[in-house]
């Protein structure tokens, strides 16, 4: 530490240096989905391995643990302050716990593990992968008791993604959610389906793209801060509050997927664009949670660009654009756009009704794997009985089913209940900002969205991760998470919409 630094600068600068490095690994992952050649793919793979062991030397410096021992329950600081020295603790203690022997195991068997689930799904078949799922639920296992051996190795696992969260709390939340969902889908099942045929008019890709663009300006993504390009999957990446980066990618047949996607990532995007400038490579500054986060993406597809009131304005414009829609009603769209799907199996081509239970059906499969209540070799058995259960669709092959997510060959234990998670967080916080602001769905139609961001800005973004979860959400909506405003969401949206009113 310089002589004329105070202890809470010296730990500024060294937590400034670990977010400049993962906004480095930022870009690198933006360049590799986006522009990469596939023969650089060895060299990035060097240069990505060497970054990530610079950062973890860096995130476990006894300099680094000493300065926040230092600093913790310094009355001095102010609140923001004392949040990032809580926010600094919680990383330094997740990255010092794990011995550097596991992380090399980890690193080795999660590269062993994508290249075995990208045959096995190819082959749909689960055999394939089991070994290596094995391995990766052993190391998480051990992972979880090196970081916190006092508590429940999936609770540590969740904690990553959730802070605070449990498997307890989860378990009432998405029992909550379950008993809801399953009969009022059965309710909506018994009822005509929508035609959805009017939104299947062919659209070149450099059409979808200038429509894309205008879409995210309109809600108020900042091009001098970001840009738009084309991806495999689309994503919002990028390097930090000043150049954030999304992606989608275009069917001819299908343009509602893209355009749908696009306002998907604007959402996370306008999240990093609204964070504040003045702390944004300090750990108080950055997303609450996957969760939060998810919430922000959700809230803008889901609440806003799915709704009556958004597209009452925007329809005529889109009209214009595409004349094949030129003949169909407000009522006619609406209803394509949110017909809940009984055919499909795909987490990712999920209507919102249907989603939450491919998130649930996770959850619990992997909570069981963790907690050894459940074996690698029973999981596509336990897989289907969920999904036949809860969604009436028996997969038809393991690459339908078991096989169909990225996540668990990536180690990525815990982060499946953030997706739901974030619709919860999404139908809470609009709520309370349409109380805040009673004319916003007159709002919404005029295409006029500085008030929901404004008021965005207020309660989630420039927060960042100052206060845990539930103090963020008291303080922007009167209470911690509760399951009621996305239940009342779902009852307002599809009874009238399927004549249950």
């Amino acid at each position: 530490m310089a002589t004329n630094q105070t202890p809470y600068s010296a730990l500024t600068q060294r937590l400034s240096e670990l977010t400049t490095l993962d906004e480095i690994e930022g870009l690198l992952h933006w360049d590799q989905e986006v522009t990469m050649p596939p023969g650089a793919a060895e060299a990035r793979g060097r240069q990505v391995s060497v970054l990530g062991v610079l950062r973890h030397e860096r995130a476990t410096s006894d300099t680094l643990g000493s300065l926040i021992r230092q600093l913790e329950g310094d009355r001095t600081l102010v609140p923001e302050q004392q949040a990032n020295v809580r926010e600094a603790r919680r990383a330094f203690d997740r990255a010092q716990g794990i011995p550097p022997d596991l992380v090399r195991q980890w690193g080795e068997a999660t590269v062993m593990a994508h290249g075995a689930w990208v045959k096995a799904r190819t082959a749909s078949d689960f055999q394939l992968f089991a070994p290596h799922l094995e391995r990766l639920v052993a190391l998480a296992r051990a992972r979880a008791a090196a970081i916190d051996p006092n508590r429940p190795a999936y609770d540590v696992l969740i904690d990553a993604y959730e802070p605070g969260m449990t498997m307890e709390r989860l378990d009432g939340i998405f029992s909550e959610l379950r008993d809801f969902l399953v009969p009022f889908l059965a309710k909506i099942r018994a009822k005509p389906q929508p035609d959805t045929t009017c939104l299947h008019g062919e659209v070149s890709q450099p059409d979808q793209e200038r429509v894309a663009r205008e879409m995210a300006e309109a809600l108020g993504f900042d091009f001098a801060h970001g840009r738009m390009d084309t991806a495999v999957h689309p994503f919002c990446g990028g390097a930090g509050a000043t150049d954030v980066r999304i992606t989608t990618r275009y069917r001819t047949d299908r343009f509602q997927q893209s355009l749908l996607a696009v306002v998907h990532e604007t959402g996370h995007a306008m999240y990093e664009q609204g964070r504040d400038r003045n702390l944004a490579d300090q750990p108080v500054s950055m997303a609450r949670s996957m969760g939060v986060h998810e919430s922000q993406s959700l809230l803008w597809e889901t609440q806003v660009a799915r709704s009556e009131a958004f597209w009452r304005g925007r329809l005529p414009w889109l009209q214009k654009q595409y004349p094949f829609l030129q003949a169909v009603s407000l009522p006619q769209f609406m209803s394509a756009l949110n017909a809940v799907d009984f055919t499909n199996a795909i987490r990712v081509n999920a209507d919102e009704v249907n989603y939450p239970l491919h998130v649930i059906l996770r959850y619990e499969l992997e909570r069981d794997l963790l907690n050894g209540d459940l074996a690698v070799a029973d999981l596509p058995e336990a897989w289907n009985q969920r999904s036949e259960a809860w969604l009436a669709i028996v997969p038809a092959s393991d690459a339908e089913g078991v096989l169909q997510d990225i996540h668990w060959s990536m180690g990525a234990f815990g982060y499946f209940p953030s997706y739901t998670l974030g619709a919860l967080y999404a139908a809470q916080l609009f709520g309370a900002a349409q109380q805040a602001h009673p004319d916003l769905n007159d709002q919404l139609t005029a295409g006029d969205f500085s008030s929901l961001r404004s008021w965005l800005r207020q309660h989630v973004h420039q927060p960042g991760s100052r206060w845990e979860t539930d103090e963020l959400l008291r303080r922007a909506t009167g209470s911690a998470l509760d399951c009621s405003w996305f239940i009342r969401h779902i009852e307002q949206r599809y009874r009238p919409m399927y004549g249950m009113v």
